[in-house]
C-alpha cells in the first residue's frame, strides 16, 4: 500500500471517507483499533467500499479485531492482521458493490421472542459500560448507522475585522504606556544636612473635649467611653450549719482579789474545747472575808454557743474565761449547774465567699477582654497608651448574698472602659510645634530615623475628660529646610536641572537622586507629587542637651520616627 491511515476508535464513517478523498495515494491501508465504531456495522464497511470504488481508491483494513476482520472480509475488503503482515487473510470473496447499488437500512426495531437467541455474529460497542452489554446482529443495522454527508468547514474572512482590530490594539498600547508613565518612574531624593541632637522633657495634657493648642500644651485626643454588662448563673459549693445554738446560764466566781471584775457582752467562755459567747454583761464583786473564810464575789451571765450543733450541748461544769491569763483563769471562772441545751445541726448549701469571688473574676475577665476588643475596633489606625486605660465596675448585682442558702445564683456585672486615643503623626507634629518655639527662628526641628517620642501617664482624670502625660523627646536641630517646597520646585526637571537647583539651597551639605526603576530611560523627575519622596539625611549630629534634665519614660505604643 502507498499510504497508511490510522483511525480513532470513535471515528465516524463520514470522517474516514473524507480522509480517503483527501489522500493523494491510490492504495490505502486503514489501521483500525479493536472495537472501533467503524467495525461495528456491515453498513459502514459497505459504504466505505462503495465510496472507495467510486473515487478509484483501493483500500485494505488492518486490525487485530477478529470480528472486525470477519465483517470486512465478508463485504469484500482486503484484511490484514497487522501492518507487518505480507499477505491478506484468505476468506471467500464477495461481489464488489456497483456504482448504482442502493444500500437500504431497515430501521424497524426487532423484538426477539422469549428464549430466542440472537442470530449472526454478536458485537459489543466499545463505548458501552461493562454492566450494560448489548448485542447487535450484523444483519440488522440500527438507524444510527445511516450514512451522513461530510460536514463542510467554513473559512473565516479576517480581512473585514482588520479595520477594527488595529485601532483596538493601538488603544491598548496607549493605555499601557499611559499607565506606565503614571506609575513609573519614582524618585527618591536624599537631602544631607548638618544637625545637632536635641532632648527635651514636656508635660502634655491629652483632653478629649478641646482642640489642640501647642501654646498651652493641650492635645485634643478622642475620648473613648465604652460599657458592657454580662449576667451568668453559677453553682454554689458552700456548706453552712443553720441548726440551733446551745444556750445556758453561768455563775461567775471571783477568787482573784477584792476588786470588781467587769465582763462585757460578747465575752467568750470555753468548755470541752467549745467556745460560747456571753449574751449579757456581768460585774463580779471582789473577794471578801467573812468569819475568817474567803467569800468570792459572784454574778450570773447568759451564754450561747458560738456555732450551731448538738456537740455544743455540753454537760454542767466549769468554764474558763477566754482572754484572762492562765493564773487568773484559776481564780476567775464560770460554773454551770445544768447541762446546756438547744444545740442541733442543719447543714445547707450556700453561696460561699469563694463562689462569689470566682464568679466575679470570670465575668470581669470576659468583660475586660470584650471591652478591649471594642476599643481596638474603635480606635482604628489611632494609638492609645496602655497605661492610660481605665476599666471600672459600675454595677454588681447578685441574686443571693454571700452565706445565703441556694443551689445556684445569678451574678450581673457592668463595666466601663475609658481611654483617650490619638493620631501618632498628628501627635508628633504637635510635639515638634511645641519644641519649635524653643529654638532659634532660622532653625528647624524634626524627628530623625532614630529619634523617639516616649510618653508615660502621669495622672488620669477621666471625670474631667483628660490625662496628664510626661513626654520625653529626642529630635534634630538643623537649618530650616522646606521639603514640600523643594519637592514642588523639582517636579518635571531632569537630573542636571534638579542637581543645580539643590546646589543653590542654603543649609544643604549634599544630595542624591535615585530613579526607580533604574532601567527607566527618561531620567526626569515626574510631574506627580506622589511619585517623589524627599527625605532628610542627618550628618553626624552632636548631642546638645536642653537645660531641662532628661528622665526615663515608658515608650509610646508606636514610637514615632519621621522625617
Amino acid at each position: 500500500m502507498d499510504e497508511i491511515l490510522y483511525l480513532e476508535p470513535d471515528e465516524e464513517i463520514t470522517s474516514v471517507i473524507d480522509k480517503i478523498k483527501q489522500s493523494k495515494a491510490v492504495r490505502l491501508s486503514l489501521v483500525i483499533p479493536r472495537e472501533a465504531t467503524l467495525l461495528q456495522s456491515v453498513v459502514n464497511l459497505r459504504l466505505l467500499l462503495k465510496e472507495a470504488s467510486i473515487i478509484g481508491k483501493e483500500i485494505a483494513i488492518v486490525t487485530a479485531d477478529k470480528i472486525g476482520r470477519n465483517l470486512a472480509a465478508k463485504v469484500g475488503l482486503k484484511v490484514y492482521e497487522s501492518v507487518k503482515s505480507e499477505h491478506p487473510e484468505v476468506l471467500p470473496p464477495a461481489p464488489l458493490p456497483t456504482r448504482n447499488e442502493v444500500i437500504e437500512i431497515d430501521d424497524t426495531p426487532k423484538t426477539p421472542l422469549k428464549d430466542e437467541k440472537p442470530k449472526g455474529v454478536q458485537v459489543h460497542h466499545f463505548q458501552e459500560q461493562a454492566g450494560g452489554w448489548q448485542k447487535k446482529d450484523v444483519g440488522l443495522p440500527t438507524p444510527q448507522e445511516t450514512w451522513r454527508p461530510p460536514k463542510i468547514k467554513k473559512e473565516i474572512d479576517w480581512s473585514r475585522y482588520r479595520k477594527i482590530l488595529w485601532p483596538l490594539l493601538a488603544i491598548v498600547v496607549l493605555l499601557i504606556l499611559t499607565g506606565a508613565f503614571l506609575i513609573f518612574p519614582k524618585v527618591n531624593i536624599q537631602l544631607q544636612v548638618q544637625a545637632e541632637s536635641f532632648q527635651k522633657n514636656l508635660e502634655v495634657t491629652l483632653q478629649g473635649d478641646k482642640p489642640s493648642n501647642p501654646e498651652s500644651k493641650i492635645y485634643g485626643g478622642g475620648l473613648i467611653d465604652l460599657t458592657r454588662e454580662k449576667e451568668e448563673k453559677f453553682p454554689t459549693t458552700g456548706k453552712k450549719n443553720l441548726g440551733g445554738k446551745a444556750i445556758g446560764t453561768l455563775t461567775l466566781y471571783n477568787y482573784w482579789d477584792s476588786s470588781e471584775q467587769n465582763f462585757g457582752q460578747g465575752t467568750k467562755f470555753s468548755s470541752s474545747s467549745k467556745t460560747f459567747v456571753g449574751k449579757t454583761t456581768a460585774s463580779v464583786p471582789g473577794t471578801s472575808i467573812r468569819g475568817g473564810n474567803i467569800v468570792p464575789g459572784t454574778a450570773t451571765v447568759e451564754i450561747e454557743a458560738e456555732n450551731p450543733g448538738e456537740e455544743y450541748n455540753v454537760k454542767a461544769g466549769r468554764f474558763t474565761i477566754v482572754g484572762l491569763s492562765a493564773e487568773q483563769q484559776e481564780k476567775i471562772y464560770g460554773q454551770s449547774s445544768k447541762d446546756l441545751t438547744g444545740g442541733f445541726s442543719k447543714e445547707v448549701q450556700v453561696v460561699s465567699q469563694a463562689d462569689y469571688d470566682s464568679a466575679k473574676e470570670k465575668l470581669t475577665k470576659t468583660l475586660t477582654e470584650d471591652l478591649k476588643k471594642d476599643l481596638a475596633d474603635k480606635i482604628g489606625g489611632q494609638i492609645a497608651l496602655e497605661s492610660g486605660l481605665q476599666i471600672d465596675i459600675v454595677e454588681e448585682i447578685s441574686s443571693v448574698k454571700v452565706d445565703g442558702e441556694a443551689q445556684d445564683f445569678n451574678l450581673k456585672i457592668k463595666q466601663r472602659l475609658r481611654q483617650i486615643a490619638f493620631s501618632k503623626n498628628d501627635f508628633e507634629k504637635f510635639i515638634v510645634a511645641i519644641l519649635t518655639e524653643q529654638i532659634p527662628t532660622d532653625k528647624m526641628i524634626s524627628l530623625g530615623p532614630n529619634d523617639l517620642i516616649t510618653s508615660q501617664v502621669k495622672e488620669k482624670r477621666y471625670d474631667q475628660n483628660l490625662v496628664l502625660l510626661d513626654v520625653s523627646t529626642t529630635a534634630k536641630i538643623s537649618s530650616e529646610i522646606d521639603k514640600e517646597k523643594i519637592k514642588e520646585n523639582l517636579l518635571g526637571k531632569n537630573r542636571k536641572e534638579a542637581e543645580k537647583y539643590l546646589e543653590r539651597i542654603e543649609g544643604l551639605a549634599g544630595s542624591s537622586i535615585q530613579f526607580r526603576p533604574a532601567f527607566w530611560p527618561l531620567k526626569r523627575i515626574p510631574n506627580f507629587r506622589r511619585n517623589v519622596d524627599v527625605k532628610l539625611d542627618y550628618l553626624e549630629p552632636e548631642a546638645v542637651k536642653s537645660p531641662t534634665p532628661v528622665s526615663s519614660h515608658s515608650p509610646l505604643s508606636s514610637p514615632g520616627a519621621g522625617t
